[in-house]
């Protein structure tokens, strides 16, 4: 199923030394009584050929997020699972939880904070697609799921990661709150930081009913924008959420392509025509309708890749780069 196939279906439903290899094993604990910070966040990928894999080449990038005001990252290692399969396969290829934990060092060393965020990469969807109607198969699937969160959970902690986030998306598993909360007390007795969900935008994050038992509210912002770029119904969709709850929100993930009407799918990466103009203008007014929200503590745009290549989704070396650097050096 394409990108923009998948994201319509949910939105209509309604060389680096410096200890690394021993930080990685060793247990660093976060503080016990973590509090929300503002996150002026960048989504770091791993892609071809190294991965996570080349510390030297992240390093790099680190200092040019840190001159661009960018203050936290997300590190996110996937884990593969077919729809219809309970089994899950993890920390293998581009993504090994070793090497995403000596990039935490060299995160730290560079003075940016750390989302630890696992996905699950479903082949030809997305992590909404998974659903389990027999109650057997449902139950087989939270208990590998639970394995698969237990591993990351273990190196968040060792390597010091500031923030893990529990899950991303799963629109049609997220209504199974008991579930999820005996996975968040499990993950509390490993992970000592900071916790939240990454909920897609619609039915997952508006009817999610354990926010309680996380730290703050974590959006997927793909909500789409009518042509004048409004964001008057978006913010009072999220508003609405913040308000029932109490919490802080952060986008865990953010973004729009560099296309021609961006702003109407902004999940959809698929090849159009180019308009980075569009891009930008479409970053400009999520940072204005949001940045300044008392109740905001901020985001992460999708994304920056680690062999700094292009992608439809990559605001990196185009005009939304210079809004996003703007806005976060602006103050918060």
């Amino acid at each position: 199923m394409s990108l923009l196939r998948r994201r319509y279906l949910l939105h209509s439903g309604a060389v680096f030394s410096l200890g690394v290899a021993a930080l990685a094993l060793g247990d660093h604990a976060a503080p016990s009584t973590p509090r929300v910070f503002f996150q002026r966040g960048l989504s770091f990928t791993a892609e071809g050929p190294d991965g996570y894999g080349n510390a030297e080449s992240a390093a790099r990038y680190f200092d040019e997020f840190r001159a661009k005001g960018v203050n936290s990252i997300a590190l996110v290692p996937y884990g593969f699972s077919p729809p219809g399969a309970t089994h899950i396969r993890f920390n293998m290829g581009w993504e090994r939880s070793e090497d995403v934990a000596k990039l935490v060092a060299v995160a730290h060393q560079k003075g940016l904070k750390v989302m630890w965020k696992p996905q699950l990469w479903v082949p030809r969807g997305f992590p909404g697609d998974l659903e389990f109607t027999r109650p057997a198969d449902r139950s087989d699937w939270f208990t590998e799921y639970g394995r698969f969160l237990h591993h990351h959970a273990e190196y968040a902690q060792r390597s010091g990661a500031d923030i893990l986030c529990i899950g991303v998306e799963f629109a049609k598993l997220s209504r199974y709150t008991a579930q999820w909360r005996k996975l968040i007390a499990e993950t509390r007795a490993t992970f000592k930081g900071l916790l939240t969900y990454g909920a897609a935008q619609g039915q997952d994050f508006e009817g999610v009913a354990f926010w309680d038992a996380l730290d703050f509210i974590g959006l997927s912002e793909y909500y789409p924008l009518p042509d004048n770029l409004d964001t008057a119904q978006v913010v009072q969709r999220i508003e609405a959420v913040q308000k029932r709850w109490g919490k802080s929100v952060v986008f865990v993930e953010s973004g729009f392509s560099a296309v021609k009407n961006a702003q109407r799918a902004p999940w959809d990466d698929s090849a159009m025509e180019p308009s980075p103009e569009t891009q930008a203008r479409c970053y400009d007014a999520i940072f204005k309708a949001f940045y300044r929200k008392p109740w905001f503590a901020g985001m992460y745009w999708w994304k920056v890749g680690t062999n700094g290549r292009a992608s439809p989704h990559s605001p990196w070396g185009l005009p939304a780069m210079d809004v996003v650097e703007r806005w976060y050096k602006s103050g918060r």
